[in-house]
């Protein structure tokens, strides 16, 4: 084991990466808003957040001599190729494109920066010498390519070429002559794609699922033109395939599992009520008698990732025990979570990508009929789960909106008829006098009057818990912290004079707090080593309903053609 890392993001997955003598280990992560690096040092074990300011740090990888990281940032106002020393965590841009966008850099012992450059429809391949921001091309014509880079010798650039979709083939084209041959075909691909040369160039490595393939494996696909072989990690995704220059290779695997669990509202250890049928489970919400669960599910590998979220349900007996099995209640070929239950039992509020949506949909608990879309904002949109008013009259969620309003994030509740399951007017948009940021989830307060909500701020990416009156109005800050979980929103106590929220302060697993809106008092409410998220008060107020949540992902490094039964 080179180095396991508790991974913040609820969502995404970005693989650890090695530096080449593999004495340390970089994790790109989302914390604070920005994604954050986190540097381990192997020998110690010990990681360090070195990166402080908001970014957009992506495709991670290190220098050949290992003394630095590099990556693109893809913010437009600081977009470019930069590099971090993993020692001082000094930044430093190293190449500016201008108004043409770069992708997957590598810097080579030289200095120079060989990336993906896109100037509109075109795209190539080039390169950039030290301390220059103009390119020299060297593949003109680099349409559908992704990872591409260049072998050691020098004279020819392995590439995925894009077929759709998540699908490529792995090819290599030789550079003098443009003259390309496929390695092999029909690969997928997760959202972090890479490929890496062995160190005497007859190799190439990499992660990816065959077509007969569940999960993302590891492969090494030798140039001579024999079958690719298999580095099996069975179970898990692999998400990046390195090999170090000792001859080790190191697999980047990810582990996760997540589980809706109970705990009383004064606080403790959550208990899991849902993985016993092997089922993973998220973002639970009451049945307003208090008898029942609902919930996302999911398999949680990285193929699927986020196309095929399901909404389940969970009996529960009179003393809050399972009763029964985990039963799907929608099942889509969709992006549907967010299981919201009417305040009279009969709806169940969700978001959907339904008919390419990107909405708030409604369907009745009792099966009777299919979904209802209720938001007609469209793809893109990223709109969040929902919560009912206390009349059940009214849901407010958050959202992006239209895309052609251009908001980062607002508050927004929809009217709906509770005979008919159907919107009784268009959305609106709840004002936020004076705020600036991205407005995340949103909860009616017990009596309906007001709405807490995340935000967060584009300058630091600290989040701020806030309330405002249900009908729009200057928001007032409830407190702030570093690193709020950003797919939920603050859930209020029974008697609406306290909030719980779910942080982590950058780093380590999530834990759910409660604060007094009074007095702006603290206090950690969950314990266990699996970290909690995401919590709903039941209709009593004495428990909270909770996502359970174990994510780390472990580098190990194999020896040269291991199957990863062996990992160091």
């Amino acid at each position: 084991m080179l180095a396991r890392h508790v991974h913040t993001d609820l969502y995404d997955a970005y693989p650890g990466i090695p530096s080449p003598a593999g004495d340390r280990v970089v994790f790109a992560d989302f914390a604070a808003g920005a994604r954050s690096l986190t540097v381990y040092d192997v020998a110690t074990g010990v990681g360090r957040v070195l990166t402080t300011t908001p970014a957009e740090r992506f495709r991670v990888t290190w220098s050949p001599d290992g003394s630095r990281v590099v990556y693109v940032d893809r913010r437009p106002a600081s977009h470019g190729v930069w590099t971090l020393d993993p020692t001082t965590g000094q930044e430093s841009r190293i190449v500016d494109p201008g108004d043409a966008r770069v992708d997957h850099p590598r810097l080579l012992s030289d200095g120079t920066v060989t990336a993906l450059r896109h100037a509109g429809a075109d795209a190539a391949w080039v390169e950039y010498g030290p301390g220059l921001d103009d390119a020299t091309v060297l593949v003109d014509r680099a349409e559908g390519w992704a990872a591409p880079v260049r072998s050691p010798d020098g004279r020819s650039v392995a590439h995925l070429q894009v077929a759709g979709g998540y699908r490529a083939d792995l090819a290599v084209t030789e550079i003098a002559t443009g003259e390309t041959r496929t390695l092999a075909a029909d690969f997928r691909f997760g959202w972090d794609s890479r490929v890496e040369w062995s160190p005497a160039g007859d190799a190439l490595y990499l992660a990816a699922a065959g077509p007969d393939d569940s999960f993302l494996v590891g492969w090494r696909v030798p140039l001579d033109g024999g079958p690719a072989e298999r580095l099996t990690q069975d179970g898990c995704d692999v998400l990046a395939v390195t090999p170090l220059a000792d001859g080790r290779v190191a697999l980047s695997v990810y582990h996760t599992r997540t589980a809706v669990g109970l705990v009383p509202a004064s606080g403790g250890d959550p208990v899991d009520v849902t993985t016993a049928g092997g089922t993973s489970a998220f973002l639970p919400s009451w049945r307003p008698d208090g008898r029942a669960l609902g919930f996302t599910t999911f398999s949680w590998r990285r193929l699927r990732m986020p196309i095929d979220f399901d909404l389940g349900v969970l009996d529960l007996d009179a003393e809050g025990a399972p009763a029964g099995t985990v039963r799907t209640l929608l099942s889509e070929e969709h992006e549907d979570y967010g299981a919201a239950w009417s305040p009279d039992g009969r709806w169940l509020a969700f978001h959907g990508h339904l008919e390419q949506s990107d909405d708030i949909w409604l369907v009745p608990v009792d099966g009777s009929d299919g979904p209802t879309r209720l938001t007609r904002f469209g793809p893109g949109a990223d709109t969040g789960e929902p919560d009912w008013s206390p009349d059940g009259r009214t849901l407010a969620f958050s959202s992006h909106g239209p895309p052609s309003e251009g908001n980062p994030g607002s508050v927004y509740t929809v009217a709906v008829d509770p005979a008919t399951g159907r919107a009784a007017a268009d959305p609106v948009r709840v004002p936020l006098d004076g705020f600036q940021g991205y407005a995340m989830g949103a909860r009616f307060s017990p009596d309906g009057e007001r709405l807490a909500f995340y935000g967060r701020s584009p300058e630091d990416g600290r989040v701020t818990v806030y309330t405002v009156t249900a009908a729009g109005g200057a928001p007032t800050a409830v407190l702030s912290f570093v690193n709020g979980e950003p797919y939920s929103a603050p859930e209020w106590s029974a008697d609406g004079a306290s909030l719980f929220y779910s942080r982590n302060d950058g780093f380590g697993p999530f834990q759910v707090w409660r604060v007094d809106i009074l007095t702006g008092a603290t206090e950690q409410v969950t314990t266990g080593g699996l970290g909690a998220l995401q919590p709903s008060v039941s209709p009593d107020g004495r428990t909270l309903a909770v996502t359970m949540r174990e994510a780390a992902i472990e580098v190990m490094a194999t020896a040269t053609g291991s199957t990863g039964a062996n990992s160091d």
